[in-house]
């Protein structure tokens, strides 16, 4: 008797395969070997970067968890409230592509590549490249006259810390990000050739580099300024690296020549990635905005409880994105090839195996959060059990839904996506400041799920709906119900 289900048997049976031939001589580079099964190819590179990836997430949970007590001890809560809102600042600046990059990049590139078309492959990526250099000396121009007259103090609602320091740290982030915004094309290219393991193996280099810089700045007490030179300067000398490896040695026919700047590219790539952009704001809206609306309705010492736990609830979720983020170039260029048999095929399996896998860990993770965190970073940061049963709801939707956004995209069909993204970011920040006034920590997690539930759930699985009614198959969402 089976303990699995069926429609999860044959990813147990390949899992049990692959570990069977990893044991036997030469296993281990028969695993870097392309296979000429067009299908199985696609599993084999999404595969290898869920591997590395879920390695990257493993180092990035390392130092999060050491960069705690290194920090906050001398920091002190006011300092800290405002470095952990600064560092969700950075992370979503880092991802920020204005369209010309992420997600619309992988598209048109996984398609070239589905055509064999190195040529349009160029343009786009000389297109993309150019106009985000464009952008960021514009950005730089508006940031340099606008940045004095911008009052920091006031956005964060610090009393004790130096108006300085925080002029300083604020003006680093600011430079960072516009330096970096021509080179976030990269993790797009990697994407886009089922190559993401290579930007993995990238982000791990980042992140022990910027464990050690951490460290040094820790040992010496460096105030905000030098943490944010430590953290982001060490990103974008790895970035460098990555991007010379990238066009001169790896993809050398994606070279980024201003000859290759075609306007019909940008065109199509702010058409499409005009959409994403809407992604991303509502993405940012909907993750990244609780520390904002908590440091101005409670102040930013209430920060810390709230970001910690929302660490440690969504590390289900994050590990199921990225199982399952290299799949939407292999759906894209399975699209490209009319492939809908094993598109169908994958979406039913990866729905099934996100749930079946992520749902009992999030379970086991929140029934664990609160010794965990009082181990980890004190009494004080401990979170109450109804914002960790809220933030639990939100990551179960998250963890359902996740395989549903990655085709979505993958098959550029976004509009649906895009829209209850939206819906759901305004919704978050609307009830979220609400609530906070209201229920505190606990509210504006409540916030959160309840508005996931009513905006995600019947847009993104009607839209699935429709595109498999289209190509006359039957929808494969049966494991998305099954889980609400």
């Amino acid at each position: 008797m089976h303990l699995l289900p069926s429609s999860l048997l044959p990813i147990a049976t390949g899992f049990a395969s692959g570990l069977r031939g990893l044991l036997r001589p030469g296993g281990l580079r028969a695993l870097f070997r392309s296979n000429p099964n067009q299908g199985r190819e696609r599993y084999r590179r999404a595969g290898i970067t869920a591997s590395v990836s879920l390695i990257q997430r493993a180092l990035t949970i390392v130092i999060s968890i050491v960069s705690v007590p290194l920090t906050i001890g001398y920091l002190g809560p006011e300092r800290y409230g405002v470095w952990l809102t600064i560092s969700s600042l950075l992370v979503w600046m880092a991802m920020t592509d204005f369209g010309l990059a992420g997600n619309a990049l992988v598209n048109v590139l996984s398609q070239a590549d589905g055509r064999d078309d190195r040529k349009a492959a160029q343009e786009y990526t000389s297109s993309a490249v150019w106009a985000l250099t464009a952008i960021a000396v514009l950005f730089a121009i508006v940031a340099i006259i606008s940045f004095q007259f911008i009052p920091w103090t006031s956005v964060f609602r610090v009393s004790t810390m130096s108006m300085h320091e925080l002029n300083v740290a604020c003006a680093l982030t600011l430079t960072f990000f516009i330096v970096a915004l021509p080179l976030s094309v990269q993790n797009s290219i990697y994407s886009a050739y089922q190559d993401g393991f290579l930007s993995n193996i990238c982000g791990i280099v980042m992140n022990l580099l910027s464990l050690v810089a951490l460290v040094v700045v820790s040992r010496f007490h460096g105030g905000l300024p030098e943490l944010v030179l430590a953290l982001s300067g060490t990103r974008l000398a790895v970035a460098l690296v990555n991007v010379h490896y990238m066009f001169f040695k790896r993809y050398r026919w994606l070279l980024p020549v201003p000859s290759a700047v075609r306007w019909h590219c940008i065109r199509r790539l702010f058409s499409l990635g005009g959409k994403y952009v809407l992604t991303q704001l509502g993405s940012f809206g909907m993750c990244q905005s609780q520390p904002m609306i908590i440091t101005q309705v409670l102040g930013p010492t209430k920060v810390v409880a709230f970001v910690i736990a929302q660490k440690v609830i969504t590390l289900p979720m994050d590990m199921v994105y990225m199982a399952t983020v290299p799949l939407i170039p292999a759906f894209g260029e399975a699209n490209a090839r009319n492939d809908w048999k094993w598109i169908k095929e994958a979406y039913r399996n990866v729905t099934l195996g996100s749930v079946a896998i992520g749902i009992p860990i999030l379970v086991g993770i929140a029934l664990a959060s609160r010794p965990m965190i009082r181990a980890w970073a004190g009494d004080a940061a401990v979170p109450s059990m109804d914002l960790i049963v809220w933030l639990s709801v939100y990551n179960l939707f998250g963890v359902s839904l996740m395989a549903t956004g990655q085709f979505l995209i993958g098959i550029e069909r976004v509009n649906s996506l895009t829209i209850s993204i939206v819906l759901c970011a305004i919704g978050t920040i609307a009830f979220g400041i609400v609530a906070c006034k209201w229920w505190g920590l606990s509210g504006v997690a409540m916030a959160m799920a309840i508005t996931k539930v009513i905006t995600y759930w019947p847009i993104q699985l009607w839209a699935v709906r429709r595109i498999f009614a289209a190509r006359r198959m039957p929808p494969v969402n049966a494991a998305s119900e099954a889980a609400a």
